[in-house]
């Protein structure tokens, strides 16, 4: 009898426990299940706040995104650099260092000539202008193009300046004029038959217009363009931006003033612009210089990517990133 009472006891005893042991595991499960939750809710939160890489035309570049790096840039240098845009409201206010600058005569090839010994170019858009010679010689074995215009000085821009305005004609004030900058080219047609003429792109000389972008060039003003240019077509000046920037402007159809305003679009912080050009694969992005009492500006560039710095000669950077 005593051994069945004490069995008795030890079963309600032990249901005691079970009933006590249910609710509390159930509380510990939904403790669990709440904390879980409230981590996740929290882990999104911080991503949408911290975004890493995104897809690669929506890009977010955060300060302390460990693929960028802090370069300081000296505020004058947004007016340096193959981008920067110089038409009659955006004056030149630098000059090109004499490291920037190198006489045509001395590193031309054998495929143009040019219209007078000294004449100089910007270094970078020279050894690109070799280029497109020399692809145009090997497609049609011709060497009639002249380069009549390349770098002009301030001063030398105003007599052509004052030249013009006595005979009606348009020409750039000094320092309003792109061939300050050794940038920009302007072509003649010179055939052995002795006859010359301006450049069209007609027959075989559509080959330029046609292909300079490969070269990083742009036709500068284009037909039907002047109300953004301010200046009516000018079929034998081109422009060099640089690759793949030519690509692009070319293909949509801008001038290069609509392109530096469609890229403050794409901010640090904001989407990249993806751009392909032969066969290369770049992101380009834009950086305004803020702080105008400032002397220095902060530029994010990647760390590891190779990458070039153009000012826009307005208020910022264009940085492009070969991927």
């Amino acid at each position: 009898m005593s051994s069945h009472s004490s069995r008795k006891r030890r079963i309600r005893y032990d249901r005691l426990i079970s009933t006590l042991l249910i609710p509390v595991v159930f509380l510990i499960i939904l403790i669990a299940v709440i904390t879980s939750s409230c981590g996740s809710d929290k882990e999104s939160k911080e991503t949408a706040e911290n975004p890493a890489v995104s897809d690669e035309s929506s890009r977010v570049y955060k300060n302390g995104n460990p693929e960028y790096e802090i370069k300081y840039l000296k505020r004058s240098d947004i007016y340096k650099g193959s981008l920067i845009l110089v038409n009659d409201s955006h004056e030149y206010l630098a000059s090109p260092e004499d490291e920037s600058l190198t006489g045509i005569d001395e590193i031309k090839n054998d495929y143009y000539s040019i219209r007078n010994i000294g004449m100089k170019m910007d270094t970078l858009a020279l050894k690109n202008f070799n280029s497109m010679m020399s692809g145009f010689y090997q497609q049609y074995s011709d060497r009639s193009i002249m380069i009549t215009e390349g770098y002009v000085s301030a001063n030398q821009q105003n007599i052509l300046y004052n030249q013009a305005l006595e005979n009606s004609l348009y020409e750039s004030k000094g320092g309003f004029s792109e061939h300050q900058t050794g940038l920009a080219v302007d072509l003649g047609i010179y055939p052995d038959s002795g006859e010359s003429y301006k450049y069209v792109p007609d027959e075989k000389y559509s080959w330029i217009k046609e292909n300079c972008t490969k070269y990083g060039f742009i036709q500068r003003y284009p037909e039907g363009k002047s109300d953004k240019t301010g200046v009516s077509d000018h079929t034998e000046h081109f422009r060099y931006v640089g690759i793949p920037h030519a690509d692009y402007i070319t293909e949509n159809n801008l001038t290069l003033e609509e392109y530096l305003q469609m890229m403050k679009k794409y901010a640090y912080t904001n989407k990249t612009l993806s751009v392909s050009s032969n066969s290369k694969d770049y992101e380009v992005y834009y950086i305004k210089a803020n702080d105008e009492n400032s002397d220095s500006v902060e530029v994010y560039v990647p760390q590891s990517n190779p990458y070039t710095i153009s000012g826009n000669n307005a208020d910022g950077f264009i940085i492009t990133v070969e991927k």
